[in-house]
């Protein structure tokens, strides 16, 4: 689905920028998220000064055909083709009301490598450059469904790290996420503690939480940030009942997909928790990075699927 009504997308607007917002709701949390302190950050197209790719290509499982909404941008013939399928809002140049990323921020930053590649294909690449705190965040948007499957595979550059130089902020990198229509907040998969993945999902009027809040620890990192590897991560998002659930698998891509556990999420009100509308590619990194870390985060494909047509599109097991 690559054209939105305006006026829905108008709606998700709005609610899209909790997804990037402060963590305050958080059970146990006691650090800043660094992107509320100082606010959005403006739009910029800087220089690409992320790590430098090395040639690689990955013969990974490609999408599974079953997909909502996907990309594994083999549409995409260059950088300033990947960028014109990317709204303005977000600093691409595509038009707001019908690019296929809706939403987000400093798009400026990513590029289409065509050096580390997925299954013989250009991947996309978010640099993070050293000195500051931006990354790219797009969002993609689908129409509304109670039950997703949410499917990425994702590669870090050799000496990656969620650390910096900020002090009282958290050493956190909001993976993946997904949201709603209608309430803010999001739900997400996340790296913090430096290096501990954490799922949660918070529904918010205002600052107020009015749902979700359950939190749950997935492991820590492993080789991730030293091998080059893709990894697989896999999020189900069942919001069809009064009591919600939210479920991660993840493994080193090849590999079998590993259950991590599963959190009921529900509203405080009893009624059933927002339908869900979008998904972001990554989302917002909570330090100001050294000035000399220099990273980068590729995406070699993703997608999203209806969970009620598809009650296990990709075959895992718990």
């Amino acid at each position: 689905m690559n054209v939105h009504a305006a006026s829905v997308l108008a709606a998700l607007l709005l609610a899209s920028a909790a997804c990037a917002g402060t963590d305050t709701n958080k059970p146990g949390s006691d650090v800043t998220d660094l992107t509320a302190v100082v606010g959005a950050p403006p739009v910029v197209t800087p220089p690409v000064t992320g790590t430098p790719s090395t040639s690689s290509n990955f013969a990974g499982p490609g999408l599974s055909g079953l997909a909502l909404v996907s990309d594994d941008f083999t549409k995409y013939s260059n950088t300033a083709d990947l960028l014109s399928n990317i709204t303005s809002i977000a600093g691409g140049t595509g038009a707001w009301n019908n690019s296929f990323y809706g939403d987000g921020l400093n798009a400026g930053l990513a590029e289409l490598d065509k050096t580390v590649l997925y299954n013989g294909h250009a991947t996309m690449k978010y640099n993070q450059s050293g000195g500051v705190y931006l990354t790219p965040q797009l969002h993609a948007y689908f129409p509304s469904r109670p039950h997703i499957w949410y499917r990425a595979k994702v590669r870090f550059s050799p000496g990656f790290t969620t650390a910096g130089v900020t002090a009282n902020a958290a050493n956190a990198y909001k993976l993946l996420s997904w949201g709603w229509n209608g309430p803010d907040g999001s739900g997400r998969v996340e790296i913090t503690n430096t290096s501990q993945y954490e799922l949660y999902e918070s529904v918010q009027t205002g600052p107020s939480r009015t749902g979700g809040g359950a939190i749950m620890t997935a492991g820590n990192i492993n080789t991730e940030w030293t091998d080059g590897g893709w990894y697989d991560y896999i999020i189900e998002v069942d919001h069809s009942q009064p009591i919600g659930m939210i479920r991660l698998w993840r493994a080193k891509d090849g590999q079998s997909p590993i259950y991590q556990g599963q959190m009921q999420e529900k509203m405080d009100d009893g009624s059933s928790m927002p339908p869900l509308t979008n998904i972001s590619v990554g989302l917002n990194f909570n330090q100001v990075r050294a000035p000399n870390q220099n990273q980068a985060v590729w995406w070699g494909e993703w997608e999203v699927v209806d969970g009620a047509q598809h009650p296990n599109p990709f075959g895992v097991s718990q």
